[in-house]
């Protein structure tokens, strides 16, 4: 009897739950997942179809030299996607006295001329450029700057080659400091320019002067070591410091790199398994790696990704930017399936591991080869769209309102790839009628700095809640769309990772449509 009471409270209690869960979740229905529909009407979430973003999106993807407009010996061949273009300008170009600039005729007609291709402008100063005539202004060799002329990466001992200075010199270091002082008091901010690399020291302001840095040669079974043998062409540890201070208190807006972690703590170097964070991390400043996919991933100690690492900077990518320069003699070779080469590093591999934005990748632009339809056109478009962010809206919740009802506006956006968008462009929602005009539009204060791409473990997505209590709208059906302000007024626009981008307005997202009664 015990036995028959006990199954018939059993079933009873199975037949209880089995109403529960049908009521809570009828035929064809499953619990809610994120970024899922909703069958209650107060969360009706619309679900936004995914579509990859443009390769050209801003500030990121590959680039090509600013020269190729003007070259007639390698000019830009075909129409390969970009938004940014690089050019190097010798300091002596910018700086013809002590507190005399001429940025006017050293920097204006490129930036103006990259502008008016809706491009933005990555740049770098040097001082000393090999094969190229000296960066050092007049004033500073007359004033008896001391200078090393030598003869590696294809430079010569004449005299219209260029020469390494010494970086250490009072009046080079003081020149250094009242330039920064003044590009940034002119250019911090400008939207013509993308980022700066901090350049002047080095060979091609690389932050490098080897094989004359005072080390011996690295080979395969030893690491390079001091060796007082070897001269030592780089600035001390203070004079670096200087202009890397120097950069950062000018240039608060505009975002900057540097080639290298520097600046050991009290001369100890890191190496693998040996971590010692370097005083170059405590700056806003990120890196770039000019030797990508081939130098890039945790190979020798000098390796971009082993540096990172090893001196405190493997996570930089969250707050600063990761760019770079394609390795030039794999930048076509790269795309060729099979391989053509074994020296290269895996792509998507280093750009993963890296977190890079951009990547200079010259020979793409100059060779009628590549061309759009092409497989080496298409796997490269591929490598461009993985670099940077990419930020797509999984879904939105619009509600229909009274007139006299507040709008609110909710939607879940996810970023994709492998860095953030490093700076605070502003968000403008923006309203159609029916015929559709651009009614109304509303800034609703988001940052698109904050969104990281999504780790494992973590939910796939932020949701943004928006809320005017005024929209002004009279009664009708609208269609509400999603820009990002480009502060290039002609700059190319931030298109979203979203099957509806353009969809009723060239530039803008389409979320959705709603009713005023």
């Amino acid at each position: 009897m015990k036995r028959q009471i006990a199954l018939c409270g059993a079933g009873c209690l199975v037949l209880i739950l089995m109403i529960v869960c049908f009521k809570a979740f009828p035929a064809g229905a499953q619990p809610k997942q994120a970024g899922q529909s909703s069958d209650d009407p107060s969360h009706n979430w619309t679900l936004l179809d995914y579509a990859p973003a443009p390769a050209d999106n801003p500030l990121k993807g590959f680039m090509p030299f600013y020269d190729a407009y003007g070259s007639m010996n390698a000019p830009i061949a075909n129409d390969f996607p970009h938004s940014m273009e690089y050019f190097y300008v010798p300091l002596r170009d910018l700086m013809n006295g002590p507190n005399s600039f001429t940025f006017e005729t050293g920097i204006e007609p490129q930036l103006q001329s990259i502008a008016s291709r809706g491009d933005q402008a990555v740049l770098r100063v040097y001082l000393d450029y090999p094969t190229r005539s000296t960066g050092i202004p007049q004033f500073l060799l007359d004033g008896g700057l001391k200078v090393h002329k030598y003869t590696v990466f294809g430079n010569t001992m004449q005299p219209w080659d260029s020469v390494s200075p010494d970086y250490d010199d009072p009046n080079l270091v003081t020149a250094m400091t009242a330039f920064i002082a003044e590009f940034g008091r002119r250019y911090d901010g400008d939207p013509r320019i993308g980022f700066i690399e901090l350049g002047l020291i080095g060979f091609w302001g690389e932050w490098h002067t080897w094989p004359m840095n005072g080390e011996d040669q690295e080979t395969a079974l030893l690491k390079a070591r001091p060796d007082t043998k070897v001269e030592n062409w780089m600035p001390s540890d203070q004079t670096q410091e200087q202009v890397i201070k120097s950069y950062a208190g000018a240039f608060t807006k505009t975002r900057l790199l540097m080639r290298y972690p520097v600046l050991p703590p009290a001369g100890e170097q890191a190496s693998p398994g040996r971590l010692i964070p370097y005083g170059s991390m405590k700056y806003n400043i990120g890196y770039h790696d000019d030797s990508f996919a081939y130098n890039t991933l945790f190979g020798l100690d000098w390796y971009f990704m082993g540096r990172l690492q090893w001196t405190g900077g493997i996570n930089k990518w969250k707050t600063a930017p990761i760019g770079g320069e394609l390795r030039p003699e794999i930048q076509l070779s790269l795309w060729i399936d099979p391989p053509s080469r074994n020296d290269m590093e895996d792509f998507s591999t280093a750009v993963d591991d890296s977190h890079v934005s951009w990547l200079i990748a010259h020979s793409l632009y100059v060779s009628r080869s590549v061309v759009a339809g092409t497989p080496i056109y298409k796997a490269a478009v591929l490598g461009a769209q993985h670099m940077g962010y990419e930020f797509t809206i999984s879904a939105v919740k619009l509600p229909n309102i009274q007139a006299s009802d507040p709008l609110q506006v909710d939607l879940r956006i996810q970023n994709r790839g492998v860095a953030p968008f490093y700076y605070d462009w502003p968000l403008e929602l923006g309203v159609l009628d029916r015929t559709g005009n651009l009614v109304a539009t509303y800034s609703p204060g988001w940052t698109l700095s904050s969104l990281l791409p999504s780790a494992a473990g973590q939910a796939p997505y932020t949701e943004w809640t928006y809320s005017n209590s005024d929209p002004h709208l009279m009664a009708g059906t609208y269609t509400l769309l999603l820009h990002v302000i480009n502060p290039l007024s002609n700059g190319k626009p931030l298109k979203f990772a979203n099957a509806t981008q353009d969809a009723n307005r060239p530039g803008w997202l389409t979320l959705g449509t709603f009713n005023v009664q």
